[in-house]
């Protein structure tokens, strides 16, 4: 089976060409491959970073092909996901830590994107808000 590395590859390469029905397909089979190994070691975080990149990269293809609605909706996956995770006292202090730092990523993802494309207020609020806490060391985690 081709690697997960391998498919986020092709799946660039594709982006760059503009072919973006094949960048798609290999994508969404990365995100779907790192979903899976993920499962089955829930502390890797290269793997969640992996995840997230492809979620991220698929936002990348859909802001590309003007359709922003379907972009902000595979950035807010990785965010809800990861942002679940860090507050969720039924996962260990390491786990709640690696989501608290993959926060980071999904965050500045979605607050770059707020600065091309109008989302809700209180969403942004609310994002803006995270962005404090965790810029001064002090997110909340319940």
């Amino acid at each position: 089976m081709i690697g997960w590395q391998d498919l986020l590859g092709n799946g660039n390469r594709c982006f760059d060409n503009k072919d973006y029905l094949q960048a798609e397909y290999y994508y969404q089979q990365a995100q779907s491959y790192l979903d899976e190994l993920w499962t089955q070691d829930g502390k890797n975080s290269a793997l969640l970073t992996a995840w997230i990149t492809a979620s991220h990269r698929l936002a990348s293809l859909f802001e590309d092909q003007g359709n922003a609605q379907l972009a902000l909706a595979y950035l807010q996956l990785p965010h809800q996901r990861v942002l679940t995770i860090s507050q969720d006292q039924d996962y260990d202090e390491d786990m709640r830590l690696i989501a608290l730092s993959a926060l980071k990523l999904t965050l500045t993802a979605l607050l770059e994107f707020a600065q091309r494309h109008p989302i809700c207020q209180n969403c942004l609020r609310q994002l803006t808000e995270l962005e404090a806490q965790i810029s001064q060391g002090r997110p909340k985690l319940h």
